[in-house]
């Protein structure tokens, strides 16, 4: 059941253009301006709704799969492959002009405007226009966490976006910020994520399931937090991150893997946060921006690009990997949510299962082009339980607990068949470097194609020096595939650096 009412509605500022007599001159606005806005809490309300509507962007069809998003985290691992001759997937043709990272671009920085205006507005007026004091936290929560998801992202993608914090209302110089360095980006997510754990609520009614919690705070912020430490070896970020992690309450693996990725378990006692993807209100138009005027961009998610929709896409469409099925035990019930019966691995067959569960959006539009009310699960206990198994291991903590995340996480993968499965079998303890590596290589089967997880797991890793993804096989079909040190970071926008004379160019793109 799908949660949290999503408004395309969020600011209408409309500029009055009339005769000067007397007759016009004092004529009211038709409709919403700005100035009017913000008077009470169902304003605000509107307006945070506007921040969720948001996230829908990354998991639009966009009238083109040239043009969906999910290939900027989701296709340069050696989990997914693709016939279509795409930067993301070998590298090489990995450049500043593809419309799918300007896009990218764009829908976060969209995203973090809607943030900093409401979170301006609540500072300007929030003791005034609220009624509800509590509901002012919550949604200087809500805008906090969602901010810091988007700076997460941005810095996993790009390393040296810039870093927005106050809303751009005027041209004069500000509307161009440069370019962050070092960890900025992370570094604001964290002191963010912290304020929102306190403002948050424990749980929303039923009726607003889908929406942030402490929960998802202190998970996320653990997250940021273990992504800081691996790259700045800073042991302090580990530890404040078990700090996070424990925090984590009343949430629990639920006891079938596969319930994770299908409609009918949404929002379970697992999800920390997730895209509430629905079916569109009349006037849907998927060929369309989401926030077009006068139509309703597709609010489901594309899942098409796992299974070859629509079918004029030809080859622009991912498959999972020969690496990755190979990385799977034969008995591991999680090969089968992820992979579809025998597999083929040359991309000329769709081979991926997870997600691709329907039921497609009502209409026409839905089953044609692969757009399903499937939500994309963002995080995930299981993700941060394996967090936190990495954070203990890494500050020399209790290799006994660290285990003990790890195999909770198998137990559930064998238990989710009747009968259960004997793989995966729980691991042994072992010295800290080889518990380590079992860290890394379960996050890659729990978490496979999900979020990005295992590339931007790749590359804090090859940051930090763990790795070298050079000597990395991404079990491509791509011949052409050639990593460089430079591709851990995506190139910038090339019309953001024309345009932003602030903004540098990330170094050899």
């Amino acid at each position: 059941m799908k949660k949290i009412s999503i408004i395309l509605l969020f600011f209408v500022s409309l500029f009055i253009h009339s005769a000067c007599n007397e007759d016009t001159v004092n004529i009211d606005p038709i409709g919403y301006t700005e100035a009017g806005f913000f008077q009470g809490d169902s304003d605000f309300q509107w307006a945070v709704n506007g921040i969720y509507h948001s996230l829908g962007g990354y998991y639009a069809f966009l009238g083109d799969p040239n043009r969906a998003l999910m290939a900027i985290s989701m296709l340069p691992s050696d989990d997914l492959t693709t016939r279509a001759n795409w930067g993301e997937e070998n590298f090489v043709a990995l450049q500043g002009g593809i419309e799918r990272i300007s896009r990218f671009y764009h829908q976060s920085y969209r995203m973090i405007q809607r943030c900093n205006t409401v979170l301006q507005y609540i500072e300007e007026r929030g003791e005034t226009a609220y009624v509800d004091q509590q509901l002012k936290n919550f949604h200087k929560g809500e805008a906090l966490f969602l901010r810091s998801w988007v700076n997460f992202m941005l810095w996993n993608v790009f390393e040296t976006a810039p870093l927005v914090t106050e809303r751009i209302a005027r041209l004069d110089g500000s509307e161009f910020p440069p370019n962050s360095t070092g960890t900025q980006l992370l570094d604001q997510a964290i002191t963010d994520l912290a304020e929102a754990a306190n403002l948050l609520p424990v749980s929303w009614p039923n009726a607003s399931l889908g929406r942030v919690t402490k929960n998802s705070a202190h998970g996320l912020r653990g997250k940021a937090l273990v992504f800081r430490g691996t790259v700045t070896n800073n042991l302090a970020d580990f530890s404040a991150a078990i700090t996070d992690f424990n925090a984590v309450s009343g949430r629990s693996l639920v006891p079938n893997y596969a319930h994770n990725f299908v409609v009918e378990h949404e929002n379970n006692s697992e999800s920390l946060f997730e895209y509430q993807a629905n079916n569109s209100l009349g006037n849907a138009n998927p060929f369309v921006e989401r926030d077009d005027f006068a139509v309703i961009g597709e609010m489901g998610a594309y899942w098409g690009a796992f299974d070859a929709r629509p079918a004029w896409a030809n080859e622009r469409w991912y498959a999972g990997t020969q690496s990755l099925f190979n990385a799977y035990n034969a008995a591991d019930p999680r090969r089968s949510a992820v992979f579809r019966p025998n597999p083929v691995f040359n991309g000329t067959n769709p081979n991926i299962a997870k997600y691709v569960q329907g039921p497609f959006i009502q209409g026409p539009q839905g089953p044609g082009n692969g757009i399903f009310v499937n939500n994309p699960r963002i995080l995930r206990l299981a993700d941060v339980m394996l967090l936190h198994a990495e954070a203990i291991i890494r500050t020399g903590g209790d290799l006994n607990q660290a285990l003990g995340l790890i195999n909770a996480v198998r137990t559930r993968a064998r238990n989710s068949v009747t009968p259960s499965s004997a793989e995966p079998a729980d691991r042994v303890i072992a010295d800290a470097t080889t518990m380590l590596e079992w860290v890394f290589e379960e996050r890659r089967l729990e978490l496979a194609v999900e979020e990005g997880h295992r590339w931007w797991d790749l590359c804090r890793r090859h940051r930090a020096g763990e790795i070298d993804l050079k000597d990395l096989n991404f079990s491509s079909i791509n011949p052409d595939l050639n990593f460089q040190n430079h591709n851990i970071r995506y190139p910038l926008p090339n019309n953001e650096v024309i345009q932003n004379p602030n903004l540098a160019q990330n170094p050899n793109y």
